[in-house]
C-alpha cells in the first residue's frame, strides 16, 4: 500500500522573487466576509468544493458552510494563539486573514467539519470514499484528508496565497501541493471566482493569474 503522505510540521517554503504581498485589507468583520461570500460571490449559487454538489442561493438551503482552506486551527498553530480575541491583539492582520475570500470555499456542512480536523494529503489508491453514500469523492482517514481530483489545484493554490500574502508556513508537503497545482490548472470557473473576489476585495491571486509562478517556490 502507499504510504499516507503527511508532514507534522511546517515546512518553511519560500519564494525565490522579491515579494509585494500585504494580503487584503478591506474585510475584516465575519459578517460582512459572510455577506460577500454567499450574496455577491456565490450569490447566483456554484459548486461545493469537496464534493462537487450544485447549488443555488445562499449556504444551498443550509447544507452548507464556508470552508478555509488554510484552515483556523492551521492558523492560529501559525501564529502561536489561541483565541480570536488573542489572535488579534498579537497580530492586527488576524481579522484580515480570516476573512479573505480566497481562502474560502463553500462545502457540504459534514465534509467541513471533517475539513476541521484533517490535513491535507495522499491516501491509498484503494481507499474508499468517505461519503461514497452520497457520491462525494473525498477520502479521509487519520485526520488525513484528500480531495477530489478536480479540487486539488484550488487547494494548492489557495494556501500558496496564504503563504505568499500572510507569510504563513506550508502546512504539508509542499512538493505535493505543487504536483496538485500542475495537474489540475485554473479553469474558468476558478478564473471567473478569482475576478470577482480581486473586485470585492483588492487582491487577486497571483498563482491563478500566472500558474508558473508555483515553480518559483522553494520546497527545500
Amino acid at each position: 500500500m502507499r504510504a499516507v503522505i503527511i508532514a507534522l510540521s511546517c515546512l518553511a517554503a519560500s519564494f525565490s522573487l522579491p515579494i509585494l504581498a500585504n494580503g487584503q485589507s478591506q474585510i475584516s468583520d465575519p459578517r460582512v466576509r459572510d455577506q460577500l461570500f454567499w450574496n455577491e460571490l456565490y450569490g447566483a449559487g456554484g459548486t461545493s468544493l469537496y464534493c462537487a454538489k450544485a447549488f443555488t442561493g445562499q449556504g444551498g438551503g443550509g447544507l452548507l458552510s464556508i470552508s478555509p482552506i488554510y484552515s483556523s486551527k492551521q492558523l492560529k498553530s501559525a501564529l502561536r494563539c489561541i483565541t480570536d480575541r488573542q489572535c488579534s491583539i498579537m497580530n492586527p492582520r488576524y481579522a484580515y486573514m480570516t476573512a479573505d475570500l480566497h481562502n474560502l470555499y463553500p462545502a457540504l456542512t459534514r465534509a467541513e467539519q471533517l475539513r476541521r480536523k484533517a490535513q491535507f494529503g495522499l491516501l491509498d489508491a484503494s481507499e474508499q470514499s468517505t461519503f461514497a453514500d452520497i457520491g462525494c469523492d473525498l477520502k479521509s482517514r487519520f485526520k488525513v484528508l484528500e480531495p477530489r481530483d478536480a479540487a486539488k489545484g484550488n487547494i494548492a493554490r489557495a494556501i500558496f496565497y496564504m503563504h505568499i500574502e500572510y507569510g504563513l508556513p506550508i502546512v504539508g508537503d509542499v512538493r505535493m501541493y505543487k504536483q496538485w497545482h500542475r495537474t489540475d490548472p485554473p479553469d474558468a470557473e476558478e478564473n471567473a471566482r478569482n475576478e470577482k473576489i480581486g473586485s470585492l476585495q483588492g487582491t487577486r491571486n497571483r498563482f491563478i493569474d500566472d500558474p508558473d509562478l508555483v515553480e518559483q517556490l522553494i520546497t527545500d
